[in-house]
């Protein structure tokens, strides 16, 4: 029951919004000479960095479910969500994230009666924190008790297939293109999982991503845009 309670949570049809959003990726089409066939490389790269800051930070998520004080759970997640607020320094980005993060936890609300998840809304409401995408579907996933590497993945796949749905509306890639490039870019789901799990026990969070910052950045300018960041 987890897995396909996650297999739902975890589907791009989502009604939270996540496929009006393109992080940037709208603005590197129009901006720079990309072509549908150098998507693969892209989103390899994409994936091995802000995918990789993004599984840390669904991991951390996760490890919350296991709090049982109400206070502790509050202050370590305001904290969580403020350092991810810091480490996203394209303004589109990290309100997309935010918003995604904020209508995710309200409509697990409304699906299954989780209290830590309404104490995570309270606690950003209270404090005006942000509550990020990342944390949340980890913090859902480990509350759903399902484990943290299938949660992990879950939250990468439906990263990875959203954005390869936002490159069809941008480029001439065609279905059966998607589909070859989502099924070959599994493997590095797994390496980047990995290499996530590695880093939560040094507590090396960082990522290099300035072709995707300043793309998010310059977003705003564009004359004409499909997507909200």
């Amino acid at each position: 029951m987890a897995l396909l309670q996650l297999m739902q949570l975890a589907d791009s049809a989502l009604p939270i919004g996540t496929t009006a959003h393109s992080f940037g990726l709208e603005s590197l089409t129009v901006e720079t000479p990309m072509r549908a066939a150098d998507m693969e490389v892209f989103f390899h790269d994409y994936l091995e960095e802000a995918g990789r800051l993004e599984s840390i930070y669904c991991r951390k998520g996760h490890r919350l479910a296991t709090y049982q004080d109400t206070e502790s759970f509050g202050t370590a997640w305001c904290v969580m969500n403020r350092r991810i607020s810091a480490q996203k320094t394209a303004r589109e980005s990290r309100n997309a994230s935010i918003t995604l993060g904020r209508r995710f936890l309200r409509l697990v609300v409304q699906l299954e009666e989780l209290p830590q998840v309404e104490t995570a809304l309270q606690a950003g409401q209270h404090t005006g924190d942000a509550t990020h995408y990342s944390p949340a579907f980890g913090l859902v996933g480990g509350l759903l008790g399902v484990d943290v590497t299938t949660t992990v993945l879950a939250y990468l796949q439906q990263t990875l297939l959203g954005l390869i749905s936002a490159s069809q509306r941008l480029l001439p890639l065609g279905q059966s293109q998607a589909s070859q490039l989502a099924w070959r870019l599994k493997p590095v789901l797994l390496i980047v999982a990995q290499q996530g799990e590695d880093a939560i026990l040094d507590d090396d969070v960082a990522s290099f991503t300035p072709l995707v910052d300043i793309g998010s950045m310059r977003h705003p300018t564009l004359k004409t845009r499909l997507f909200i960041s």
